[in-house]
């Protein structure tokens, strides 16, 4: 049984290459049960390749990625499928189905995952859509929603198979200042009701600020710091503070 400080993510020495583009260098963190890691850095940089490294899209050229202790690329298949079943990712667009309607969406995983009965079904689904405040869509179609209520919609699907993890890809990406807002409280709110083990990609610094128990900042592939957010925005190097000067100012 994990141990509520174990940590339940280790990248060691992750060295990822696309043809001659080295784009992550030697990338080191370990994220504890319950903590929200925010890896933070400027388009381009690696960040979207680290989460895909972490949830098993992309096999690093070196170094490992341990998850609930083991290395996943060593896992046979009846282990890696119940590794992805613990690991839910949330994509940037919140790749719905769009030829489903919301309450199809939400039963796929189920129906894929389980030997449910009807009613048990329509319990779980209303259950994780009231959980991100939706359940009045549950019968519309993804193109008669925004796109703040897809990124729920597509939150409510991760959450429907209880992960262990969630790695979220530039969750706020595309929404008003508002909704970016109310995105970023619902992760917090899920991370602390559930206890999950969240790593959030992004650049934008609010998301930050409300998600964030500690920070990765990642320049040309690299990690250039972790640490506690009050630790990270102390910091004199100028590519850091880059980060946090538009934050400071509108305090």
């Amino acid at each position: 049984m994990q141990k509520e400080t174990e940590n339940i993510i280790v990248l060691k020495n992750v060295c990822k290459a696309f043809a001659s583009v080295e784009v992550l260098k030697n990338i080191n963190i370990d994220i504890k049960k319950g903590e929200t890691a925010v890896v933070l850095g400027k388009s381009g940089t690696g960040k979207s390749v680290i989460l895909q490294c972490i949830v098993g899209l992309l096999k690093p050229d070196r170094g490992e990625v341990n998850v609930f202790g083991k290395n996943i690329f060593g896992l046979n298949e009846d282990e890696f499928l119940e590794f992805r079943k613990k690991t839910g990712f949330l994509f940037q667009s919140g790749a719905l189905y769009d030829s489903m309607s919301v309450r199809e969406n939400l039963e796929f995983p189920l129906i894929r995952h389980f030997n449910l009965s009807k009613s048990e079904l329509k319990e779980r689904v209303a259950k994780s859509l009231d959980e991100v405040g939706l359940l009045s869509a549950i019968d519309k179609m993804p193109s008669e929603v925004s796109g703040g209520m897809r990124k729920r919609i597509g939150l409510a699907r991760t959450l429907i198979l209880a992960p262990e993890i969630l790695l979220y890809d530039e969750p706020t990406t595309g929404l008003d200042p508002a909704t970016s807002r109310d995105i970023s409280h619902l992760i917090r709110k899920v991370q602390k009701e559930r206890n999950i083990t969240s790593v959030v990609v992004t650049h934008d610094m609010e998301c930050v600020d409300i998600t964030a128990d500690r920070i990765a900042v990642l320049k040309s592939g690299e990690f250039v710091t972790v640490g506690l957010p009050e630790d990270v925005k102390k910091s004199e190097d100028p590519y850091i503070k880059s980060f946090f000067i538009q934050t400071n100012e509108k305090y």
